[in-house]
């Protein structure tokens, strides 16, 4: 450690020379990994400066990583490996494609990965002025600890949302509306409050992959409805109801996730009357409605909310991190509901809720609808037919909405896919996803919002084996 000298600098103060002759004297190996270095006075004296300007210098050298502080002994070296060459480096990680990896890695945030597989919009379409202004809003209504608040959520936002059902032919009061933190909390809320472990139910298949998880983890038996580009297969469900005897279809009519298709108005009205003929409810998952045109017929408005429990929420009409969702249905099945959201986690944020209360009064929120509503439906045009021109097979051709089904040509494997995506950044969701157990499946799901980067058709057009 003797003879350390300075580097003549111009331009630079003398704790910027004292930390730029230490880093040169550690990476030319005068001061080796781990070795002690002179002590503040000691370097002091050697440079005949200042102790404090030799403080500051190790201190910055700590902070860059350089040097470490042992207390009672002085400064090390710290220890530093050589950075890895390319050809060193070792190769990414490809985790296996599963209903596990879909909950742990699509929804971590990274900005170099390209989410073409994900459920929800980018955040730079949203109103993020609209955003803004709500919280500063609330900020001035000094709503500092509002309490645990309504077991059936916050009362002004269930009158508003009344008015919102009523536009959709929809008969609730506030008082017939529970609040809930999502629509997938809103699905775990109805499943365990109505059904029992062990219990028949009907699924869409292909269906909302966290709904499935949540089903088998609750140990109800799955009985999957194929679907067709205009719902459930009829033929198929009634062979299956003389089969098998449900307690209840989950099902997603509108814009579904992830076909992207809806149920044709005669196949509305099918369901309906077989869910009266065989006693069974029908929970009907409506999160993507606000996309759809024109005035929507949905199946708890023409059953009157006799055996349908709908549920909707605002994750992706106003961002998906707001977390409010709510249902409704009939009068005894809500209390269940209500009494299962308080014993198992009490109320739902009212903090959360005055907010979407906030963003959706604003004449805004409408104009915000209608140009997602026109982007999406560019997005699925311009999606569509690259799909097409790239010889995929299309399950449906959705209007709108976030979702497309797409099936590759068949030298490629759906699951290998979505593995060999991982490498470039890009994470696909294969779509035995999407079916009850994990059935094995040739389509992969698309986020029309996310599948037009030029990434995504670089990676397919290559055809990886």
């Amino acid at each position: 450690m003797a003879n350390f000298r300075l580097m003549p600098e111009d331009g630079i103060t003398l704790v910027e020379n004292i930390v730029n002759s230490a880093i040169s004297a550690i990476q030319c190996g005068q001061w080796r990994n781990g070795a002690k270095i002179p002590s503040i006075r000691s370097m002091a004296r050697e440079l005949d400066v200042s102790p404090f300007t030799v403080v500051e210098a190790y201190d910055r050298l700590v902070t860059l990583g350089y040097l470490t502080a042992r207390r009672g002994s002085g400064f090390y070296v710290e220890a530093r490996r050589e950075a890895l060459t390319p050809r060193q480096a070792p190769p990414p990680r490809v985790w296996p494609v599963d209903e596990y990896w879909l909950l742990r890695k699509i929804y971590q945030q990274d900005a170099n990965t390209l989410f073409a597989g994900c459920g929800w919009l980018p955040s730079h379409w949203y109103d993020a002025e609209a955003q803004q202004k709500a919280l500063r809003q609330l900020a001035r209504d000094a709503i500092a600890a509002p309490g645990y608040g309504d077991p059936k959520g916050y009362l002004p936002l269930r009158e508003q949302l009344a008015e919102r059902l009523a536009e959709r032919g929809i008969a609730a009061r506030a008082d017939d509306i529970v609040l809930t933190q999502g629509a997938s909390r809103a699905l775990d809320m109805a499943a365990c409050a109505l059904l029992q472990a062990g219990d028949t139910v009907l699924v869409d298949d292909p269906g909302y992959c966290n709904l499935l998880s949540c089903l088998a983890f609750r140990e109800f038996k799955l009985v999957p409805v194929p679907w067709t580009e205009h719902g459930p297969d009829l033929e198929q469900l009634r062979a299956l109801l003389r089969q098998h005897r449900p307690r209840a279809f989950f099902t997603n009519p509108w814009l579904q996730n992830p076909t992207g298709a809806s149920y044709a108005p005669s196949v509305a009205h099918q369901v309906l009357r077989l869910a009266e003929e065989h006693d069974f409810l029908i929970v009907e998952d409506n999160v993507s409605g606000d996309f759809t045109a024109g005035r929507q017929q949905t199946l708890a408005a023409l059953d009157g909310l006799k055996r349908v429990l709908y549920i909707d929420s605002f994750s992706k009409s106003l961002s998906p991190g707001l977390r409010v969702g709510y249902l409704t249905g009939p009068a005894e099945l809500l209390e269940r509901v209500v009494h299962y959201k308080m014993m198992s986690g009490l109320t739902s944020p009212e903090l959360n809720e005055r907010l979407a209360l906030e963003l959706i009064s604003e004449g805004r929120y409408r104009r915000q609808l209608e140009r997602l509503r026109s982007r999406l439906a560019e997005a699925q045009a311009q999606c569509q037919q690259l799909f097409t021109e790239h010889g995929w097979q299309l399950f449906a051709r959705p209007a709108n909405g976030l979702f497309i089904l797409a099936r590759p040509p068949s030298e490629l494997d759906a699951t290998s896919l979505a593995e060999q995506a991982q490498l470039r950044q890009i994470l696909l969701a294969p779509g035995h996803l999407f079916r009850a157990h994990g059935m094995r499946s040739d389509w992969l799901r698309f986020n029309v919002a996310f599948s037009q980067d030029r990434r995504l058709w670089d990676f397919l057009t290559l055809r990886p084996q």
